[in-house]
């Protein structure tokens, strides 16, 4: 059985990615640690190819297309090569399947184009999974928690404040740190109202801060950005490190993304109208920390109104993380 691929070799391309659209980072497929023709690659968007060479097309139609899997024809510089890619949501099924095409190949010595074909069709279903759309108000919410994350965590703390975004995990805040947290809200409306949907969501836990992040944004069919543009930042942000990038898309596809909604129609288009960082104190609008429901009242949500309130500026916001987290280096 071939040696790979594994889990580490695709890490080890997603931190050396190209930076042309048209190349490929590579490394080869080994057998008992010899190299052998085949290769794995990863392109600039982070796609997963296996490479097989061939000195010819397929003598028929070739293998189809599946959700996920892509099979060409290609010509590369080192000669023709059969290349199946997949998006990066697809690893842990493309990992074993490209191990076996590959061992069909190099181990069973079979003919290429009749090995993608047979194995393709023992795996079809495996590529084919349920996919609901992701609805909405996730995507709007997804969309500011990577704004400050890329704007604001990035540059205070570096790759590591990967490690502290905690809102794809249903957390009472959205970033968490050992004496910081941070709520962002994220709104289509004109003014910076927000809806408050927990009772703790305003509470400072104690003996740290919090600051809330207003993001505004208008929802436009002619807007530049969408969730894509957004996770595309945040990935070039992240690319010199590799752990801290395979955590970021852990994340991201546990809120449901997949590489498919970028030619899906559902990533709602935006434009960002501005983001506001608040100290939430004494002053800040919410409910006090005493309160209680009345009996048999399960859940209370409210709206706050933050127009007129002191915010920070970016460079006092930035001190403030990088003052709650003087272990990180940026």
């Amino acid at each position: 059985m071939v040696d790979g691929p594994i889990p580490g070799q695709w890490a080890d391309l997603r931190a050396s990615r190209p930076v042309s659209e048209d190349a490929l980072a590579t490394l080869p497929v080994t057998l008992d640690g010899q190299d052998t023709p085949l290769s794995i690659a990863m392109d600039q968007a982070g796609f997963l190819h296996l490479l097989i060479p061939v000195r010819r097309g397929p003598a028929g139609a070739p293998p189809p297309d599946l959700n996920g899997l892509r099979v060409r024809h290609r010509r590369l510089e080192t000669g023709e090569v059969i290349e199946l890619s997949a998006p990066p949501s697809h690893e842990p099924v493309f990992t074993p399947f490209c191990r076996e095409v590959a061992d069909a190949v190099v181990v069973e010595c079979r003919e290429p184009w009749a090995a993608v074909a047979a194995t393709v069709r023992n795996w079809q279903s495996a590529f084919r999974p349920l996919r609901s759309g992701m609805d909405k108000t996730v995507q709007v919410g997804l969309v500011g928690e990577l704004l400050v994350l890329r704007s604001l965590m990035i540059p205070a703390l570096g790759s590591a404040a990967v490690y502290q975004w905690s809102g794809p995990n249903a957390e009472r805040h959205d970033f968490v740190g050992e004496r910081l947290h941070l709520e962002v809200k994220t709104t289509r409306k004109g003014r910076p109202e927000h809806e408050i949907s927990r009772l703790d969501q305003l509470r400072v836990p104690g003996g740290r801060q919090l600051l809330f992040v207003s993001v505004m944004i208008e929802q436009s069919a002619a807007g530049a950005e969408t969730l894509a543009t957004q996770l595309d930042a945040t990935v070039e942000q992240l690319r010199g490190d590799a752990a801290a990038l395979d955590a970021f898309m852990a994340r991201m596809v546990s809120m449901g993304w997949s590489e498919e909604m970028r030619n899906s129609g559902e990533l709602l288009r935006f434009s960002v109208r501005g983001a506001s960082v608040y100290a939430v104190d004494d002053d800040f609008p919410r409910l006090p920390d005493g309160f209680a429901p009345p009996s048999g009242v399960v859940a209370v949500k409210y709206t706050i109104d933050l127009a007129n309130l002191p915010e920070l500026d970016f460079d006092e916001a930035l001190g403030v993380v990088r003052q709650a987290n003087p272990g990180y280096i940026s």
